[in-house]
Order: C-alpha cells, then structure tokens, then sequence
C-alpha cells in the first residue's frame, strides 16, 4: 500500500527533473551552478557505483561518467574532487542507505542529461 504513493513521487520528480534539466541544459553548460550540478552527478558515480550496487541495483554509474565527458566546457578534476568532498560528507551524515536512494536519483537525472546533451550535439 505504502508503495504506489511512492512510486508516483518518484515519477513526478522524474518528469520534472526532465523538463526542467531539458529547458537549462542548452545554457546551462557555462554556468556555476549548472557546473556544481554536473560535478556532483559524477562524484556520486565515482564514489557509488561499487557501494550501492546492493540497494540501488538499477542505478547505472555509466551516464554519470558519460556526463563528464559530453560537458562543454569539459569539468576539470579539481571541481570534481571539491564536490566529492562534499559527497562523502552527506554520505557520512545521512547513512549509506538514504545516501544510495540518492544516488539513484542523481544517476536518473545524469541518465536524463546525457540524452538531452546527445540529441544537441
């Protein structure tokens, strides 16, 4: 009983995560925040995709690291490890379970973005 409400969220924020990621991202490129976004998205797949295998089995590192590389300009090393710091921290704050649940999320919207970023390319 308690699922169907949760899935419906989770399907909500999708759709909004899609058509507000799919409005920004033409522009969105150069700007900080959008950097900041795009950095964390590829911190949480360094860090994740071994550790959270067994909670979020769905969740696929792949477009996380496929994000890095269709970003123009492309991130540099140093935002990514200044957003994994960052990361290990909430990771250290919330437990792995909730950090997993987020990591899936994270890799639902890199999945998002990758399209988007291959259809304008």
């Amino acid at each position: 009983m308690r699922a169907r409400p949760m899935t419906w969220r989770l399907f909500g924020c999708t759709v909004l995560t899609y058509v507000t990621m799919a409005a920004a991202v033409a522009t969105a490129q150069n700007t900080q925040p959008a950097r900041t976004t795009f950095a964390e998205m590829v911190a949480f797949a360094r860090l994740a995709s071994v550790a959270c295998e067994r909670v979020a089995p769905d969740a696929d590192s792949y477009h996380g690291f496929a994000l890095q590389k269709l970003i123009k300009p492309s991130l540099t090393q140093k935002e990514i490890a200044a957003t994994e710091k960052e990361v290990k921290q909430f990771r250290d704050r919330v437990g792995l379970t909730r950090w997993c649940r987020r990591y899936a999320a994270k890799m639902e919207q890199a999945r998002i973005l990758v399209q988007v970023l291959r259809q304008k390319n």
